[in-house]
């Protein structure tokens, strides 16, 4: 009699069917992040809570996200953010449990930039202690603003000054940028920066001029959801000068930054029309995902959909 299969196992081994046939190949497609740089651009947003959130939800995705880079052999780079418990800290201890590749000690899958003057509160001691968990890269302030005082800096800050740190900021962005090959996007605060626009947003659009692909998590708010909203062709408030003139300090570091650079002003609205210009159909040129991936990307509040996605598009990308 024929007999019936109900435990609906399948009685094929699979012994005659070669997937893989070298080590070598499924080392490659198991660490195919192993040589890139994925560089994460996250800070607290303005409307957290009213989303729902809170810093501990931003903190979960942050090592979510981390863990699987490291996990697929990716290297992972971060600018700023050296506070106890902050997420430069995070990180640390996913180092540890993630080596896929042995060659690599920990600090050379981890590297933290600091722009001046922040760069001058990392001491000797604190580099020391670190050394094994992450590699500093001081970025040094533009040519033009080398004498620059970085204690008065630090305090009493005033538009002279925030024209200084908006310049060092800059060149810090710049310098990491190079050195990434994609970028994940997590809230960012649209108030109260220091930068010449807030620095999530100045790391996105040097993000897009190199071309490199981005992955904009919409969940957790701030000037990253704008800018989704800015890229399905609308206009924001964040993106209107009136919207950051209410801070006269930054009103008037605005005036002495485009006074001293006719050539390359701070421009929100050029800002908004790259944007509008790029829409979600570029992005997903340089992504690996679908528009309709993205879309759901900018919207999932769930972060083991927010780190399938990204993976998708970074398989996409990165492998043949």
């Amino acid at each position: 009699m024929e007999e019936n299969n109900i435990s609906n196992i399948s009685d094929d081994s699979g012994e005659s069917v070669s997937i893989i046939s070298e080590k070598s190949e499924a080392f490659s497609r198991k660490h195919f992040l192993k040589g890139k740089t994925i560089g994460i651009s996250i800070s607290e947003s303005d409307n957290l809570s009213e989303l729902g959130y809170g810093v501990p939800h931003l903190k979960d995705a942050v090592i979510e996200i981390a863990r699987y880079i490291l996990a697929l052999g990716g290297k992972l780079s971060y600018g700023g953010d050296m506070r106890q418990g902050g997420f430069t800290e995070l990180i640390f201890d996913l180092l540890a449990y993630y080596k896929a590749d042995k060659e690599l000690q920990p600090h050379e899958r981890f590297y933290n930039y600091l722009a001046f003057p922040l760069s001058t509160l990392l001491t000797e001691g604190k580099m020391a202690e670190q050394k094994q968990n992450v590699s500093f890269i001081k970025v040094s302030p533009p040519e033009d603003i080398e004498n620059a005082n970085a204690s008065e800096l630090l305090r009493d800050l005033t538009p002279t000054k925030l024209y200084v740190w908006s310049r060092c900021l800059t060149k810090m962005r710049e310098e990491m940028e190079v050195t990434c090959d994609a970028r994940i996007f997590i809230g960012g605060r649209t108030k109260g920066f220091k930068g010449k626009s807030p620095g999530i947003l100045e790391e996105l659009l040097i993000a897009l001029e190199h071309k490199h692909p981005v992955y904009l998590v919409g969940a957790f708010g701030g000037i990253t959801k704008d800018a989704i909203e800015a890229l399905k062709g609308n206009k924001p408030i964040s993106f209107s000068n009136e919207y950051y003139f209410d801070n006269a300090d930054y009103k008037n570091m605005f005036a002495i930054y485009n006074e001293k650079h006719p050539n390359t002003p701070i421009n929100l609205s050029k800002y908004l029309s790259t944007l509008q210009s790029i829409g979600l159909k570029g992005i997903a040129k340089q992504n690996g995902l679908s528009v309709e991936d993205n879309l759901r990307l900018t919207a999932t509040p769930h972060i083991s959909e927010v780190v399938y996605l990204i993976l998708k598009g970074l398989t996409k990308r990165f492998t043949n």
